[in-house]
């Protein structure tokens, strides 16, 4: 067993910006726009489809195994080598 790959994290934000400033860095920080969820809470529901409902975009989901108790409709797929990447490995079986 081996350690898996983690993500770097600051410890502590503020003094981190304050190093970064007292040693001359001026573009430290960076601007983006809120998440869809926090800018339909701030507009409320109705507001933001009026507002913003023809430029959001909701892609399909990729495809999924499920049990046949499982509610959501059935995707009508054309070519399933289309859907799922090929396993090209080599399995041994004892």
């Amino acid at each position: 067993m081996v350690e898996g790959r983690s993500v770097r994290k600051y410890k502590e934000e503020e003094a981190v910006a304050e190093a970064a400033k007292a040693n001359g860095y001026k573009d430290i920080y960076r601007q983006s726009l809120i998440t869809l969820t926090e800018m339909q809470k701030l507009m409320g529901k109705k507001k933001f489809e009026e507002i913003l409902g023809g430029l959001i975009h909701k892609p399909p989901g990729r495809p999924t195994l499920v049990p046949l108790s499982d509610k959501r409709p059935a995707m009508n797929l054309s070519n399933v080598k289309n859907e799922f990447n090929e396993i090209t490995e080599e399995l041994e079986y004892e």
